[in-house]
């Protein structure tokens, strides 16, 4: 099943740090979809809860040097 979450992040100051961030799709088996904005301070992530959970998705934007402030659906 399909899951979207925003997460609230500090510390997304410019566009290679949306890059950065974007990359999640690479990196996590189940990322389906990860939008950045850095006006906004969000991500807007995508994924198949069977296959990743949104504390390892926390924890690979904490991995990339940003901390979520808050997690809405």
């Amino acid at each position: 099943m399909t899951q979207k979450l925003i997460f609230t992040i500090s510390g997304i100051e410019c566009p290679n740090c949306v890059l950065k961030l974007e990359g999640i799709e690479d990196r996590l088996v189940g990322v389906t979809f990860a939008e950045a904005s850095y006006h906004k301070g969000q991500m807007v992530v995508e994924f198949n809860e069977s296959l990743v959970s949104p504390e390892q998705i926390r924890e690979d934007i904490h991995r990339q040097g940003y901390q979520v402030v808050t997690v809405n659906d």
